[in-house]
């Protein structure tokens, strides 16, 4: 486990950066269903076990975790359960912070939708660019907030910091140097990923 940690700590000075839904290319969306995903909140935490499927922090420490059963769980910086937004999608999702908004991406159709803390749709966008954003934006694994780094791992493998995998099965907060798991669910690492080398972003 010292061997992940010491990779990971290597590779964050130079993959690490702030990451927020401003880095996308938006443009509203005129005429047309808005929301097809009849977005629904609950404050019963349903998802708990379920694989990650892309995170996000927002600027007061709100952590946001798409979840592999088509539900968005939103946490204060202790990972006290806030409440849970669930959606009806086909295809690959993900959720960014959009200010203090939940954007909900859908990756087949390229839009976004922004949630207000009732799960209640405002508005809905194409995203536009960037080139590969779904994997430099809303799925990447490490991201930084104030003095605080957070990444994802797997179990039993899956740990390659230059690779993005399906899913993942832990959070991790770094702090003062000190190391939290946030969350853990002991779901075993199938081998299941996406052969793409977060090193080829930067050549």
């Amino acid at each position: 486990m010292k061997k992940i940690i010491f990779v990971f700590l290597f590779f964050i000075p130079i993959m690490c950066i702030q990451v927020h839904a401003a880095e996308l290319k938006l443009e509203s969306k005129t005429g047309g269903e808005c929301n097809p995903y009849n977005f629904k909140i609950s404050y019963t935490w349903t998802s708990e076990g379920q694989t990650i499927q892309s995170y996000d922090i927002s600027e007061d420490g709100q952590i946001a975790i798409a979840f592999s059963n088509k539900t968005i769980g939103v946490f204060d910086n202790d990972m006290n359960f806030q409440y849970q937004i669930s959606f009806e999608n086909s295809g690959a999702y993900g959720v960014l912070w959009l200010d203090k908004r939940l954007l909900f991406i859908n990756l087949r159709s390229n839009t976004a939708v922004t949630c207000d803390n009732d799960g209640q749709t405002e508005k809905c966008y194409d995203i536009t660019g960037p080139k590969n954003y779904y994997y430099d934006v809303v799925t990447k694994r490490l991201r930084k907030q104030g003095s605080d780094r957070y990444y994802c791992t797997n179990n039993n493998g899956g740990n390659n910091p230059l690779m993005y995998y399906r899913y993942y099965t832990n959070l991790i907060r770094i702090s003062k140097e000190r190391e939290e798991i946030l969350y853990k669910v002991d779901t075993p690492f199938d081998g299941a990923f996406e052969v793409r080398l977060v090193i080829f972003q930067y050549m």
